[in-house]
């Protein structure tokens, strides 16, 4: 459990920095607001590593895999991706109430 709630606290800052990164230009006043996907980001940090995560993906399976499975989580929303995982992680990791039965 506390790895899970340590976790919930990783993705959350993640999607809280990814929040405030697609949202500083249209703060600023420099753009609109656009939301970057996280195969933007991995895109913009390490296109290699991309590339051969595809190749890999595409050879050790179908290419109908990356095309259709791996790049609709990758072309999500990265706060709203990290958001959910936040929630799901925090959900599984809650402290659960000790329940008492008294049996007569």
């Amino acid at each position: 459990m506390p790895v899970l709630r340590f976790l919930t606290s990783l993705f959350a800052l993640v999607a809280l920095v990814a929040l405030v990164a697609d949202a500083t230009p249209a703060l600023s006043g420099t753009g609109p607001f656009e939301s970057t996907t996280l195969a933007g980001y991995w895109q913009e940090l390490a296109p290699a590593s991309l590339a051969a995560a595809r190749s890999t993906v595409s050879s050790a399976t179908s290419p109908w895999v990356w095309e259709s499975l791996v790049m609709s989580v990758l072309g999500l929303s990265t706060p709203l991706l990290f958001g959910v995982l936040a929630l799901v992680c925090g959900f599984l990791g809650r402290r659960r109430q000790e329940m008492k039965y008294y049996i007569n």
